[in-house]
């Protein structure tokens, strides 16, 4: 009945505030009331000479109750209601990433994770926890936050799972969320380890401007004791099968003085180790080489490991790991020989006989006449010799090659425009160029000068010695023993001694010079002259074996004996790892967290490598339980021949990939990637103090401590008062329509018109 009466509730009645919402002053409508007052008092004393009586002072009293009642409503009278409790908020943000998982909170031995370190400052016990204290004054509202904020409905829904952390994220959606909001501050509880996306400096800047402080309590050891980690491995995506493959991983050694073996592994099975000295410096981090040989085809997943030490607390990020794709195709060669000499023969022999390899011989029986071996129906062209640059298709069909061998032919057979053809396929085509000793190669061929000439290792000239047939000892280098054209065996050791007992070479072209980036890898033992020296050109690479007698190393040696046949294979195989592929997939990451979307890379190239912008490329992504879906690729404009698609698994476990074009006559390219969870959050992951310190101060808030939270909570306490009083406006209900106040009005208008008339006043 009082709120239809009056138009507000009877309590908000109590508590409130009478006023007046008019913007003339009060005193002015006082005045206003008296002068109206005083009008109608003396216009009645002329209308009732006779001074009223009863009747008079009745009348007067009802004017004058009209008349106040009047003003009143004319001052627009209101109940202004107090400012509502806990108008303000207050934004609580805990860190779920899975650095808070790291046991290093807390004083003495009595060490937890970080996360519960976070949730005793929040909770405490009902009445004392920091989300308590702040409801006091304020709303408080809680997030959790890894790689974006969420809003969760108590502490102890807060997980340490995330395997990323973005401050500015966090910062960024709480933000947006809350805009328009009055918000006292901002407490956040953090490590700061692994920070991605934008800069914790940018996100304190978003509440700068905002003109909210940012209270931070920092927890965790800023320089955890004891951890291994293994922080990024480099190996190439694909190898062609019984190549060797190097491998690089960096590893990161806190506190750890010790030697300890770095391995690794493929399906649980060890292939090799390395022990690795800390050393004493201030450098905790190593780069260590692996190289192995696969021994299995089609894509395998390999770890790289550390062992744990000896008190080290966090243990998942002591592995990483690579995908390798050995392919299990055919290397094709060719081989250009000018005469029948026991090089061809016994260097052929070596290729033809491995599956590996498709050697096709080109071998010169007179000027216009040439003998081709192993070479199929589309390689017919060959018989009559070397391709003709003039002709269309010379390019596509060298370049459907992987490697070249020039042996004792001079440069004067091929024209110019051959010669730049061979130089455009190791530059351009990334394929491998090895010349062969003889009396009509190098110098005394006649290739100082040409395109050839420019990209071998050696600096030939026409004046240079006459070739010799004496036999002599080749010795391998201390660059050579290292490198992986010569190393026969795996163990060091035993791979200097092979080279120590390797017979003697039957004949050398005499090339005195090196050119700065070549490397030496043998070379005659009484005098130094080179006998294999390699170097990169361009996209792919260069060899010069200056001897035409490495038969000899055959025939000195038992049959059984491979060491003839796996130097020249490892030597091909190593010139043609660059050589481009028509069709080529990739990703841009081996192992991907899940949710996260996977970008699929293809290449497309015509027959003589030129890019192609407008084929059909279909994606077949197998899932790890077998099932396949196929995703369209699209030229993405800004690179020549380049195709993309975005796939997004649902899974952890390992994916296929396979990449084919529609209408093609070419085998399709395969790729893989692993989703689960990386440990990139267990990287340096010491409190982050120093940053977390300075993006407090950017925003005017503090750094805590975590036996701090009693005097964080007192001072948010203060800016959400301090915020309530500045920003939160009362509110005020006007009553000036109210149904009492009306009826009053004409109750009282009323009143007088009837005794008006009963008394036969005018």
């Amino acid at each position: 009945m009082f709120e239809r009466l009056f138009n507000v509730p009877f309590e908000t009645m109590r508590r409130g505030e009478f006023v007046f919402l008019s913007r003339v002053p009060v005193e002015v409508w006082v005045l206003v009331l008296a002068g109206l007052v005083a009008t109608a008092w003396w216009l009645y004393r002329r209308a009732s000479p006779r001074g009223g009586g009863r009747a008079g002072r009745l009348l007067l009293a009802l004017r004058v109750a009209a008349i106040v009642l009047l003003v009143l409503l004319l001052a627009v009278p209101a109940v202004r209601m107090p400012r509502p409790p806990n108008a303000v908020f207050t934004a609580v943000l805990v860190d779920t990433s899975r650095s808070m998982s790291i046991a290093d909170a807390g004083a003495g031995e009595a060490k937890r994770p970080r996360l519960d370190a976070a949730k005793e400052v929040l909770a405490g016990n009902p009445s004392d926890g920091l989300v308590a204290r702040l409801s006091r004054d304020s709303q408080v509202l809680l997030y959790g936050f890894d790689r974006e904020a969420a809003r969760v409905a108590d502490v102890s829904a807060l997980r340490a799972e995330g395997s990323a952390t973005d401050i500015f994220r966090a910062v960024r959606d709480m933000e947006s969320e809350l805009r328009g909001l009055p918000l006292a501050a901002v407490v956040m509880l953090t490590d700061g380890c692994r920070n991605e996306g934008g800069s914790p400096e940018e996100a304190a800047k978003l509440l700068k401007a905002r003109r909210v402080p940012l209270h931070v309590v920092g927890l965790g050891d800023p320089s955890p004791p004891k951890d291994f980690e293994v922080v990024r491995v480099f190996a190439p995506k694909r190898v062609r099968r019984n190549t060797e493959v190097e491998v690089y991983a960096t590893v990161r050694h806190t506190d750890f003085h010790e030697p300890f073996e770095l391995e690794i592994s493929r399906a649980g099975t060890r292939l090799l180790s390395k022990t690795i000295d800390p050393g004493q410096g201030g450098d905790d981090l190593k780069r260590v080489r692996f190289a192995f040989t696969p021994d299995i085809e089609g894509t395998a997943t390999y770890r790289v490991s550390v062992p744990a030490g000896d008190g080290e607390r966090i243990t998942d990020n002591n592995s990483r790991e690579f995908v390798l794709e050995i392919q299990d195709d055919r290397l094709p060669v060719l081989y250009i020989e000018g005469s029948p000499r026991l090089e061809y023969r016994f260097l052929r022999r070596a290729l033809f006989r491995d599956p590996d390899f498709r050697l096709v011989g080109l071998l010169r029986l007179a000027s216009d006449r040439f003998y081709v071996q192993g070479a199929n129906e589309s390689e017919r062209y060959l018989e009559a010799g070397f391709p003709n640059a003039s002709d269309a298709r010379a390019r596509e069909r060298l370049f459907a090659f992987e490697a070249i061998i020039l042996g004792d032919i001079e440069a004067g057979y091929f024209t110019p425009a051959q010669l730049a053809l061979v130089e455009e396929f190791v530059r351009v085509r990334g394929g491998g160029l090895l010349m062969l000793g003889g009396v009509n190669s190098f110098g005394l061929g006649g290739y100082a000068g040409t395109p050839v000439g420019k990209m071998l290792p050696l600096d030939v000239s026409p004046s240079d010695p006459p070739y010799e047939d004496g036999r002599y000892q080749a010795r391998a280098t201390e660059e050579g023993l290292a490198h992986p054209v010569m190393r026969l065996v795996s163990d060091a050791e035993a791979n200097a001694r092979l080279w120590a007992k390797a017979p003697p070479l039957v004949g050398i072209t005499p090339v005195r010079r090196v050119k700065p980036a070549a490397q030496v890898l043998l070379a005659r033992e009484d005098g130094g002259l080179p006998v294999l020296a390699v170097q990169p050109y361009g996209q792919g690479r260069a060899a010069a074996f200056t001897s035409g007698g490495s038969w000899y190393w055959q025939v000195s040696m038992p049959a059984s004996d491979e060491f003839h046949e796996k130097f020249w294979k490892q030597l091909v195989r190593w010139l043609a790892v660059g050589a481009t592929e028509r069709l080529t997939a990739g990703t841009d990451a081996d192992v991907y967290p899940r949710g996260r979307a996977v970008f699929l890379r293809a290449t497309a190239l015509q027959k003589d490598l030129r890019p192609v912008n407008d084929a059909t490329l279909l994606a077949t992504v197998t899932d790890p339980l077998g099932n396949t879906e196929e995703v369209p690729m699209d030229w993405i404009l800004s690179e020549e021949g380049v195709y993309q698609c975005r796939y997004v698994p649902a899974d952890e476990g390992n994916y296929g990939v396979s990449v084919r074009v529609q209408g093609w006559d070419l085998p399709p390219a395969e790729t893989a990637f692993e989703v689960s969870e990386p440990f990139v959050e267990f990287s340096s992951a010491g409190l982050k103090e120093e940053t977390l310190r300075g993006m407090a101060r950017t925003t005017g808030g503090r750094y805590w401590r975590p036996d701090e939270a009693g005097a964080l909570a007192d001072a948010v306490a203060r800016q959400a008062r301090s915020v309530t009083e500045t920003t939160v406006k009362p509110v005020d209900r006007e009553i000036w329509d109210t149904p009492l106040l009306f009826a009053l009005l004409v109750a009282a208008m009323a009143a007088e018109w009837f005794v008006r008339r009963r008394t036969g006043l005018a």
